[in-house]
């Protein structure tokens, strides 16, 4: 398994980690207004997942420096490519649903929570798909 590779699994592996933890103890402010602590926790989430990203980047890397060290080939280049595509168009269709939901009452905080959510779902769905790609062989 290449740097890569396992750089997808551990990206994925944390974006899942974090974002279910902070969807599933963050209430959805459907007509409400946030809490006060509802930013500092989004923030903190973010810090979580930047210090969990970087510790598991440093310790794949001290595994294998060598692999660590070389650039993508065309290979990884076109695994990357072709699973933000398919990211790209989550992303649209879920900000889109996102955006619709001002038609039946939502206010721009609850839209601004959709969109979240529909950017998060967007890059599990890549990193997933770069998993795919170098599992399957492109």
């Amino acid at each position: 398994m290449s740097f890569h590779e396992k750089s997808a699994w551990v990206t994925l592996i944390s974006i899942l980690s974090v974002s279910v933890l902070y969807f599933l103890h963050m209430p959805i402010p459907y007509g409400d207004p946030p809490e006060p602590g509802f930013f500092h926790a989004t923030v903190a989430c973010i810090v979580v997942l930047i210090v969990i990203e970087i510790i598991a980047h440093i310790i794949i890397a001290l595994h294998n420096p060598k692999d660590a060290q070389t650039p993508k080939d065309e290979r990884e280049r076109l695994i990357e490519l072709k699973a933000t595509a398919i990211a790209a168009y989550v992303y649209v269709v879920g900000t889109f649903a996102a955006v619709v939901t001002v038609h039946i009452g939502a206010d721009g905080f609850t839209v601004g929570y959709g969109i979240l959510l529909a950017f998060v779902i967007a890059e599990v769905v890549n990193y997933a798909m770069r998993i795919y790609y170098y599992r399957r062989g492109v």
